[in-house]
């Protein structure tokens, strides 16, 4: 049970009651559907204001407690708000869950609202059911075998936590974004979780972690957002890596991406993800990714990596000045081109 101040229960709802997300029934409805806790909604009164509405739901889930024995389910529902929040709301909420030792916050992220690309929705429509999207079998097979290199990624430092995705480039390397892990001194307290998934019947797999390797190599670059960190020991070798080369990809493409949505185990989004836009080293593409999804692979249909997936929202196209409502990734050929040699040298190995 979590007991919110006086004054922390105002200051929430004063930061939330202007969300989009949060302005009808529907739409919390999906939050709660979205933060893991449809099993509770009939549970919760989401009619009437918004207002009214987020202090039903507050009252509930503080009173609820846990639905697992890590994850408060307030904290699973702040988890998901940061995803669809300003940098403001998000630090309050991120305060919340680490004073209350909710659950692990995720990775700050960019405004998330609805996703949209050029199309109208019968032209994404007539996309989605007149295409051919029969695949062999063995396209799920390889897609389970790529999926063994990604990692959940758990950040804590001495004032804040935060988790985000990674993924094998190397025998002992792994990639995620520069905002996932900034500098080498997070580095000490970070847990880098393989198999952190649940199997069909949502039971727990057991997880193996690793940690980076004391004084090995950590190479970023801010405006790339991209960071590459040696492990201890060679994961890779249980655990596989995947080959990074610079490929194209073409707007209207599909795209899949396995990922830890909201620290959540291991989930992908596949299939009906299209392509928007290809240039100015980013791709961007409308897809289903949540907050904790920060440092992705972005695979094209052939199980190939073509993006670092590092943020969504209102982004900007760099040829046009634009803004859509997308996820976005960093090209690969960027990130591999921007590698020191010896670096690059490694992966050619």
């Amino acid at each position: 049970m979590i007991n919110l101040s006086v004054e922390e229960r105002k200051q929430l709802i004063t930061l939330l009651k202007d969300l989009p997300e949060l302005a009808t029934e529907r739409s919390r409805r999906q939050i709660l559907e979205d933060a893991g806790l449809g099993q509770l909604i009939p549970m919760i009164d989401v009619s009437g204001s918004t207002y009214v509405a987020i202090s039903e739901i507050v009252s509930y889930l503080s009173k609820y407690g846990r639905l697992t024995y890590e994850n408060e389910t307030l904290g699973m529902f702040f988890n998901t708000l940061k995803g669809v929040t300003g940098i403001q709301q998000q630090q309050f909420l991120d305060r919340l869950l680490t004073k209350y030792d909710m659950m692990t916050p995720i990775a700050a992220a960019p405004n998330i609202n609805q996703w949209q690309g050029r199309e109208t929705p019968a032209n994404v429509f007539e996309k989605i059911i007149g295409e051919n999207t029969l695949r062999p079998i063995a396209f799920l097979a390889q897609g389970l075998k790529v999926a063994r290199s990604v990692a959940y990624i758990g950040v804590r430092t001495s004032d804040a936590s935060w988790s985000g995705t990674g993924f094998l480039i190397a025998s002992n390397l792994i990639l995620t974004n520069n905002h996932v892990l900034p500098n080498a001194d997070v580095l000490t307290n970070t847990l880098f979780r393989f198999k952190y998934e649940d199997n069909f019947l949502g039971e727990a797999q057991t997880p193996s972690e690793y940690r980076a390797k004391l004084k090995g190599i950590f190479h970023t670059n801010k405006k790339l957002d991209y960071t590459v960190v040696q492990l201890e020991w060679e994961p890779g070798i249980e655990w596989g890596f995947l080959q990074l080369t610079a490929r194209d990809i073409r707007r209207n493409s599909r795209v899949n991406i396995i990922q830890h949505p909201m620290g959540r185990p291991k989930e992908i989004s596949f299939q009906n993800n299209f392509v928007e836009y290809v240039g100015a080293n980013v791709v961007q593409y409308v897809t289903s990714t949540l907050g904790g999804s920060s440092g992705s692979p972005v695979f094209n249909d052939s199980w190939e990596v073509v993006a670092l997936h590092h943020a969504g929202g209102n982004m900007r196209e760099p040829t046009t000045q634009r803004r859509y409502f997308r996820n976005e990734g960093i090209w690969i050929g960027s990130i591999l081109a921007d590698l020191p040699d010896e670096l690059r040298e490694k992966l050619a190995n």
